[in-house]
């Protein structure tokens, strides 16, 4: 497939806290995007879980599935009080199956997924985890500053939430769009430039085709799995 990442430190940022990963397996795809808080070691986190999950998956004997990486997600997610207790993050994973067109997403948090054909506007899978789209009863969040940024459920060390899980058709001239909150609100939602967004903002695509892999990153932050290793990508 090929593979598009795209990612921006945002203004109000120290650093850029997302970070990305994918591998194939047989005629399995898998990619994930992770977008962490400030908070504790957020950057460190992003990439550790990135590159882990899907290095860890493609070392297993089974085929891949999502039931097999919620397992792997659970035995990680045990190990990160030792070097993560205090951070916290969203992340959003595709699955694609490219002999069925079949494709899995899972998220937690606020991240977003889409599908994107020639012409038409972006089709998002999920909706993000957070105050605001929790919201009960209509106006409940209308007093609490930045809501979206309050997440109902995330990544952290002190207790795992499995994430959501969902199936459909990839179509073939479909691209395939993993999205950070800082991407999908304050760049394509609120049409704030990519160099003036005030949080991290990063887009992993994929779309069917010749194996190419396209970096814009202003930062290392983005990681190609193969087997059981992990490797640095290079700009197409």
């Amino acid at each position: 497939m090929q593979i598009g990442w795209i990612s921006r430190q945002g203004k109000g940022r120290r650093c850029n806290n997302d970070a990305a990963a994918f591998g194939r397996k047989g005629s399995y795809v898998l990619a994930m995007l992770v977008d962490a808080a400030e908070k504790g070691d957020g950057q460190g986190l992003a990439r550790h879980w990135s590159r882990t999950v899907v290095n860890v998956a493609l070392g297993e004997a089974q085929q891949l599935s999502p039931e097999g990486l919620v397992s792997i997600m659970r035995a990680e997610q045990q190990r990160l009080r030792q070097d993560y207790l205090h951070a916290i993050a969203s992340y959003c994973c595709v699955l694609v199956d490219l002999q069925q067109q079949l494709l899995h997403v899972g998220h937690v948090g606020d991240g977003l997924v889409g599908l994107q054909r020639p012409g038409l506007a972006i089709s998002w899978l999920n909706r993000p985890q957070n105050l605001q789209e929790q919201a009960i009863w209509p106006g409940a969040t209308s007093g609490i500053t930045e809501s979206r940024h309050l997440l109902t459920r995330s990544l952290n060390a002190r207790r795992f939430c499995s994430p959501d899980w969902q199936m459909t058709h990839l179509p073939l001239d479909a691209r395939l769009l993993l999205c950070s909150d800082g991407y999908w609100h304050e760049h394509l939602h609120s049409g704030t430039d990519l160099q003036s967004v005030n949080d991290d903002a990063s887009m992993l695509s994929l779309e069917y085709g010749e194996p190419v892999i396209e970096l814009q990153s202003d930062c290392d932050n983005f990681r190609e799995c193969i087997q059981g290793t992990v490797t640095t990508a290079s700009s197409a």
